[in-house]
């Protein structure tokens, strides 16, 4: 399993929890037992320390093993989660590819027709 699709069925448990009106802090394995993600409790830690530092979920200043989801974490499960945002980031920089491509042919056409206009230019005085 990538590493998108663990933040954001972490991310789905933590929300399930919101709208059952259960948000409390939890210790990172077992949100991620809870979350159906088997994942050893370094990994939990991480993949919650992640979401942490993204702003999506609050960590117990007591106890650094412990999360719960906050606001900016339910808007952004609500908006597709990472999968969502690394479909975006796919989409936009094919975009952008394909612009510089565009460019890059209108730029060499631009060059050969400067470059015929000259010949045509040269031959027409000798």
């Amino acid at each position: 399993m990538n590493p998108e699709k663990k933040l954001d069925k972490v991310l789905k448990y933590l929300y399930a929890e919101f709208t059952e009106e259960n948000i409390k802090f939890q210790h990172s394995k077992s949100i991620c037992e809870f979350g159906e993600l088997n994942v050893n409790p370094a990994e939990a830690y991480m993949i919650l320390n992640k979401l942490n530092s993204d702003g999506y979920v609050d960590v117990l200043e007591s106890n650094e093993w412990c999360f719960k989801i906050n606001y900016n974490g339910i808007l952004f499960h609500r908006n597709g989660g990472y999968q969502q945002e690394l479909k975006d980031l796919k989409r936009k920089r094919f975009k952008e590819d394909t612009f510089n491509i565009i460019i890059a042919v209108g730029t060499l056409l631009a060059g050969l027709y400067a470059i015929w206009q000259l010949w045509l230019e040269i031959k027409s005085v000798c």
